[in-house]
């Protein structure tokens, strides 16, 4: 509660800086390029050994942001919210069976923070630093077929991962008039308790129209 109290009190506060300065509104597609999945130190779950891994073009981030001008030229306000979906099939056999597992994630997430560019006015570098709230969905639906007649069992399990989060940004902007495009390397991270965590590292490419 404590927590949502204030990502709203420092969305309200940058909303009202934003007053008699120029926005910009930015939309983003990202590709995971690493492997990743959740991390546990603790053997309690379905999700606590390798069997949850994604691989680069399993899934997508979809990024919406808006910057607000600050008094400094090199420094803006940031806001935004995330949405990321993967999804794998895996399967395996052998002698006396056929398994196989549909593997889904889902994620969404609000942050505020800071962005700094150097440059020049059309082309240059930028990096940004945010914190907020993340959420995300594992969830594994799994068949087993026995090739000796036996009726196929059926299995599902879940998890969230919600809790803090971060995001890392670092990339390139080049304007034209009202226009923008940024590509950029991206970092979310998220930890619900000190054993479990989620690192998912992205390229992204966004637009940006400023009024």
């Amino acid at each position: 509660m404590r927590q949502s109290f204030l990502i709203i009190l420092a969305f309200w506060s940058i909303s009202t800086a934003a007053q008699e300065k120029s926005i910009s509104f930015r939309a983003g597609y990202s590709i995971p390029f690493a492997p990743y999945g959740v991390y546990s130190d603790n053997v309690s779950s379905a999700y606590a050994n390798n069997d949850l891994t994604f691989y680069p073009f399993d899934g997508y981030v979809l990024n919406f942001d808006t910057e607000i001008k600050s008094p400094k030229p090199f420094m803006s306000y940031r806001i935004g919210a995330f949405y990321t979906y993967s999804g794998t099939y895996d399967n395996y056999e052998d002698d006396q069976q056929i398994s196989e597992a549909w593997l889904y994630l889902t994620g969404a997430g609000v942050y505020c923070g800071l962005s700094f560019k150097a440059g020049w006015e059309r082309f240059g570098i930028f990096n940004s630093f945010s914190a907020g709230y993340f959420s995300f969905d594992y969830r594994m639906e799994m068949q087993y077929t026995s090739k000796l007649g036996v009726i196929p069992v059926s299995s599902m399990a879940g998890e969230a991962v919600a809790g803090p989060g971060g995001k890392f940004e670092m990339g390139l902007y080049g304007t034209y008039k009202a226009l923008s495009v940024y590509p950029s390397f991206q970092m979310l991270f998220v930890s619900n308790r000190q054993s479990q965590a989620l690192l998912l590292k992205t390229i992204n490419i966004s637009a940006g129209y400023t009024f």
